[in-house]
């Protein structure tokens, strides 16, 4: 299943942008769109500044990466979202995870191995380019950037562990509430959460691919949830009305989002 919008190139969709720009992207920009490089101090955040090759802009839903390919470009997130997928051979796709403003798009990119997963921007997104050899130079020659991107390493590895017990074992309800609820935490952390508004450029099928369940099941899920005025997504906002009785649906503990978390 193809879905519309999708760029084989990722460069027929993005605009360069601006340099002079990053102060306008919030919290990632001031580490550079590494959430990884946030306790780094000034020096060092000029130092990876200086290896960038470009920022750019992508106007719409963007494939930036291909599943089985050997990155050339190590990408970070600046500002919108974009996910990480797999494609099956019969054409379904299972989003792995979802990025959100400020974290690199993939630490992989730095491994010799081909990526095990595709990566696609949404629109609207603000990405900067890094040379991969340039980047892999820089962590070996910075140790505190290295402990940083380990530790970066450890929480997707623990936000991914989340990810296969809401597959296995939680129903469609308490899936779509813990989603949500980590959605929340990650960007009230970042600064992206705005008079209790969220905005969450994803259609329900992005929902749907990701938590094993259908469009319409989706559907129905999102529907509770906001007759029983716990949460509200529509239009791309996300609310969350009830956040205690929220977590307790969902058996939410975002202990997890700390993993590896590298003191400042």
């Amino acid at each position: 299943m193809q879905w519309e919008n999708e760029a084989v190139s990722p460069t027929e969709n993005m605009k360069h942008a601006p340099e002079t720009g990053t102060e306008n992207y919030g919290l990632a920009a001031n580490s550079q769109g590494f959430t990884f490089a946030a306790t780094l101090d000034w020096r060092r955040l000029e130092s990876i500044q200086a290896i960038r090759v470009r920022q750019s802009v992508v106007t719409k839903p963007t494939t930036v990466l291909r599943q089985g390919q050997n990155a050339t470009a190590f990408y970070s997130l600046l500002d919108g979202w974009g996910l990480r997928y797999r494609m099956l051979s019969d054409g379904r796709r299972q989003i792995l995870s979802f990025l959100l403003p400020g974290d690199p798009v993939t630490l992989s990119a730095l491994s010799p191995r081909p990526l095990a997963y595709s990566v696609q921007l949404l629109s609207e997104a603000v990405v900067s380019e890094f040379d991969v050899e340039a980047m892999k130079k820089h962590m070996r020659e910075n140790d505190e950037l290295s402990a940083s991107a380990n530790a970066c390493y450890e929480r997707e590895l623990a936000m991914a562990d989340e990810h296969m017990t809401n597959l296995g074992r939680r129903s469609a309800k308490e899936r779509i509430a813990h989603l949500m609820l980590e959605f929340d935490a990650l960007l009230h952390w970042r600064g992206a959460v705005h008079d209790g508004h969220i905005f969450m450029p994803l259609r329900q099928r992005h929902l749907a691919d990701a938590l094993g369940l259908t469009t319409i099941h989706v559907n129905r899920t999102l529907r509770a949830l906001r007759d029983e005025e716990l949460m509200d997504l529509r239009g791309g906002i996300l609310r969350i009305l009830d956040r205690e009785k929220l977590m307790t649906l969902a058996g939410f503990d975002g202990a997890y989002l700390s993993a590896g978390t590298v003191a400042g």
